[in-house]
């Protein structure tokens, strides 16, 4: 009886995720959704679900609160749905999911199309398509990584680093408009009063201590796409240097 308990045990231990959220396979973290006024439309967060995750919606760049939706905006952890769109549910939509070992995010721009009667002198009654969106102008580029192919999410970086140490951590990348930056540290934003500067594309961490360990992920976006990743900080020793890391010069385990 013992030894099917220790069994079970180890088991359980096996299956508890050891990783930040990954993106499920063959999909895109910006997705474009064009959908009729009047008719439902369902988001799903392209994340592999896991009961450990932590799920926040955002329309817009602002949170929702599902106790604070109308009926009409249902949000059940991982999936997002619009029982009937009107022109002013037209927006960048993002699900932003973290665990204790990292976070993942996904963007959808929803486009509202209407029939409309435009009036003038040489076509009456014509009928026109509307697309609604309150995003930034049509033209422009989804961020990218600089000098180097991807999409969207690469694998994490593991860097090892001495104590006492100050380490560079790169994200470069290019976009139009120009992306903005996001820092975590475990799936927290970092605090500007701990770390400096955390939304620019170079992070940089000063006397190395062992608490600097964890997981720190760059997250930069525009109303084009997003794209993030990952590094994972190893503080050890003692040695007074400063390193600087990119995507070029990455350990993958």
């Amino acid at each position: 009886m013992i030894s099917i308990i220790i069994l079970l045990l180890g088991i359980v231990e096996i299956t508890i995720a050891r990783d930040p959220p990954t993106m499920l396979p063959n999909t895109s973290n910006f997705i474009t959704k064009d959908v009729n006024e009047n008719s439902s439309i369902e988001l799903q967060c392209p994340v592999t679900n896991s009961p450990d995750l932590s799920i926040q919606w955002s329309k817009n760049n602002e949170d929702l609160d599902p106790m604070w939706l109308s009926p009409n905006v249902v949000i059940k952890r991982l999936l997002l749905k619009i029982q009937q769109t009107h022109l002013n549910d037209a927006g960048l939509y993002k699900c932003n999911v973290v665990n204790g070992f990292g976070s993942i995010y996904a963007q959808f721009r929803v486009n509202i199309i209407t029939n409309e009667t435009v009036l003038n002198n040489v076509h009456d009654n014509e009928q026109r398509t509307v697309i609604s969106s309150d995003l930034d102008s049509l033209s422009g580029e989804a961020p990218e990584f600089i000098s180097r192919s991807n999409d969207g999410q690469t694998g994490s970086t593991k860097v090892i680093q001495p104590e006492g140490t100050t380490v560079q951590l790169k994200c470069l990348a290019s976009g139009k408009p120009s992306p903005e930056v996001r820092w975590k540290k475990n799936g927290k934003i970092l605090s500007e009063d701990e770390y400096g500067v955390t939304q620019t594309q170079i992070l940089i961490i000063k006397d190395l201590r062992h608490s600097d360990t964890g997981n720190y992920t760059c997250e930069l976006s525009n109303s084009f796409g997003a794209i993030n990743a990952t590094y994972i900080l190893i503080v050890t020793g003692n040695k007074r240097t400063i390193t600087s890391f990119s995507f070029e010069n990455r350990i993958h385990f």
